[in-house]
């Protein structure tokens, strides 16, 4: 893991500015970002064209494309958050271009059995119903933003509780009680899109 200061001193440097700081922040935090992807793919049926390395840089090149300066991030927990959400949005895609190219363009519906056993811990999601979850999880935002960052950085980078409450800055308890909510009121939506 990076260390913090650093990955601090870097920020404030390409906040204001510096190019360098830019690359270097990146080559600081890349085998981090390569260990959030692993974890993300550990939790999904193997796939021959989806690997660590390919996430990684396709987080890069969405964060930092060639025609744009780099974004400025308020601090560490808004730079990992923010390669989490990249990385969110890049493995949505990838899950519904798959579903195009497998099913012919349908979209395949999440079942009750999935949603009442896969789901009950979200651990346990499998490829085919990634799609549907994190549609569910962008819903879940909307309501309650605290708990869609938590299922954020428990599921998609793989934290555990107190690392969640450290990034979060909130005590364990709460990163807990965040889970449950989260996890319900995931497994309510995808059973209510099941049955429609």
């Amino acid at each position: 893991m990076a260390d913090t200061s650093s990955v601090t001193t870097l920020l404030d440097a390409v906040a204001n500015g510096d190019t360098n700081a830019a690359e270097e922040l990146w080559q600081s935090v890349h085998l981090e970002v390569r260990q959030m992807a692993a974890g993300k793919l550990a939790k999904e049926r193997p796939t021959a064209n989806l690997q660590p390395t390919l996430i990684v840089n396709e987080v890069y090149m969405r964060i930092w494309p060639k025609d744009r300066e780099p974004p400025n991030w308020e601090d560490r927990h808004h730079f990992f958050g923010s390669i989490a959400r990249v990385m969110e949005q890049f493995l949505i895609d990838y899950a519904r271009t798959r579903g195009r190219l497998k099913r012919g363009g349908g979209r395949k519906r999440v079942s009750l059995t999935i949603a009442e056993g896969e789901l009950r811990n979200l651990d346990t999601v499998d490829g085919d119903s990634l799609d549907a979850m994190l549609i569910a999880l962008g819903k879940l935002a909307d309501v309650m933003p605290r708990a869609a960052e938590v299922v954020r950085l428990r599921y998609i980078s793989d934290l555990t509780i107190d690392q969640v409450a450290e990034s979060l800055d909130i005590s364990s308890r709460t990163v807990n009680n965040d889970w449950e909510y989260a996890s319900a009121w995931l497994r309510r939506e995808l059973t209510k899109d099941a049955g429609q």
